[in-house]
């Protein structure tokens, strides 16, 4: 039996049951396929789109994940079903929609429970729901999770796609059946796994970069914000910056993606494309993952930058673990982790002592949280929970929020919040950090640091310039992809052309 007759078979048998109970099923569908590179798979459907206009309106929607350190990649193409709710209440919502649409649901599995594959909600969350959306973010409501027509994980060079619908409750499904597969076919012909890595050309000068905010405006308030620490009425609290970067020619949001994984092959690497935009980025700080019941958070606080030499790189390492600021930061961190998750787990657990994390620009204390989730708790009820954590917003949260929302002059849309995918009982949540929101020839870029009572204004400014450099390199090395692709495509019409 093909998976088309499979599919039919599953949209015929849910019809019936959506009829019956009047109420609206899904449909989804796991089978292996060969080895395809997600990334490229978002591109070949683009590409197809292109040719084929009927599939453009069908993958408004697309979302990119992995970690390649640990051989996992998921992308998402077109929407099944989406969950937007707004307010406070956004998390909870979408776990109600979520659980009740799952009761029903007609699958067929052939992957034997592989993380990623079968009916996935993958997207985010804004990260303050009460903060006004700008132009910026115009694409990215206060939580968006979609259930994707199309998605294609890949674990170890082994791929498995889901196809997903829903059927209403008069028994129909409101998307053509003849389209979603050709969109099926698109991403059946894209480019296999590659494990080989790419070098990082830039062309640092194609791209301007503008302060959104005055450098001295920041730092004036990282200084009311030390005040403020120092009065008792604050423990933390973490300021933000946006940098605006063009070019010339529109930003290649695939290829900047393609540089940010190769270099950061231990980090989060996203992509989250809406309208106009697409959101990416490379973080190093997991929210939370959960398998079952087991789950494990993580404390990441606490930087200094990477050595010019290998003897400097050590004392810069060893400096990071002496300075009582930066151990107090990271400590304010894990205390909140721990105390947050042990309202709904069990065998809250983490080391004495942070470990050493470190990535191309930057060396970071890091602190590994397990616990166990008990039974009649949700994972989002966990994500709510956590967010955000002392490390993107501050202590205690609700005062650290109020300072944000009156002084940081900032919409932070994604970033700093709960990215990642959801399944019934496994998920994997990331902190949207090191990232950009590119539209066209345009890109927003973000970076923060954790203010205390030590800080000192021009420290934290260099600090922020250090996480700026991920998305900046990553954006220059795309801008010189496309350059030497177009001198390419020149000099092969030349040659054509004399012949």
């Amino acid at each position: 039996m093909t998976v088309d007759t499979s599919l039919d078979s599953l949209v015929a048998r849910a019809s019936a049951e959506a009829r019956v109970k009047h109420r609206q099923v899904l449909v989804s569908t796991v089978e292996r396929v060969r080895s395809i590179d997600p990334l490229e798979a978002i591109v070949a459907a683009g590409e197809a789109a292109r040719s084929d206009p009927a599939l453009a309106g069908l993958i408004d929607a697309r979302s990119y994940w992995t970690r390649p350190a640990d051989g996992f990649a998921l992308a998402g193409l077109g929407s099944a079903i989406t969950f937007a709710p707004k307010g406070v209440d956004r998390f909870a919502a979408i776990d109600r929609g979520w659980r009740d649409l799952l009761v029903d649901a007609v699958i067929m599995d052939q992957s034997s429970g592989v993380p990623g594959a079968g009916p996935t909600l993958i997207g985010g969350f804004a990260f303050d729901p009460e903060r006004a959306a700008t132009r910026t973010w115009r694409d990215f409501p206060q939580a968006r999770l979609t259930v994707p027509l199309i998605q294609l994980v890949e674990r170890g060079g082994a791929c498995w796609l889901t196809t997903s619908l829903v059927v209403n409750s008069a028994g129909e499904t409101e998307i053509d059946l003849s389209l979603l597969a050709r969109l099926r076919a698109a991403v059946l012909d894209a480019q296999p796994c590659s494990s080989e890595s790419q070098p990082a050309m830039t062309n640092v000068d194609a791209v301007a970069y503008n302060e959104s905010r005055k450098a001295s405006d920041w730092r004036a308030t990282v200084r009311a914000a030390v005040t403020r620490i120092r009065s008792g009425d604050l423990e933390k609290v973490v300021l933000a910056r946006e940098v605006h970067a063009e070019t010339t020619r529109d930003f290649d949001v695939a290829e900047t993606i393609r540089q940010l994984r190769y270099a950061h092959p231990t980090c989060y690497v996203f992509g989250f494309w809406a309208g106009d935009s697409a959101f990416v980025g490379a973080t190093p700080e997991r929210l939370i993952r959960v398998d079952g019941q087991e789950v494990q958070a993580s404390s990441l606080a606490g930087s200094t930058r990477r050595g010019a030499t290998p003897a400097d790189d050590a004392a810069q390492a060893q400096e990071l673990f002496a300075s009582e600021k930066e151990r107090s930061e990271h400590e304010i961190v894990r205390r909140a982790l721990c105390t947050a998750l042990a309202r709904f787990c069990d065998d809250v657990t983490s080391a004495d002592m942070p470990t050493l994390l470190s990535l191309p620009q930057v060396h970071h204390l890091h602190t590994a949280v397990r616990a166990r989730l008990r039974p009649g708790h949700t994972i989002l009820q966990l994500v709510k929970e956590l967010h955000p954590t002392p490390a993107v917003g501050g202590a205690p949260r609700d005062a650290a929020l109020e300072f944000i929302r009156k002084n940081e002059e900032l919409d932070r849309g994604w970033y700093a919040a709960p990215i990642g995918w959801l399944q019934s009982d496994r998920a994997e949540f990331a902190v949207a950090l090191r990232s950009a929101v590119i539209t066209g020839a345009d890109a927003w870029l973000f970076a923060g640091c954790g203010v205390v009572q030590d800080s000192d204004p021009n420290q934290e400014y260099a600090e922020s310039m250090l996480k700026l450099q991920p998305v900046q390199t990553a954006l220059a090395a795309a801008v010189a992809v496309a350059d030497i692709d177009s001198a390419i495509a020149e000099a092969t019409a030349y040659s054509g052309d004399t012949q």
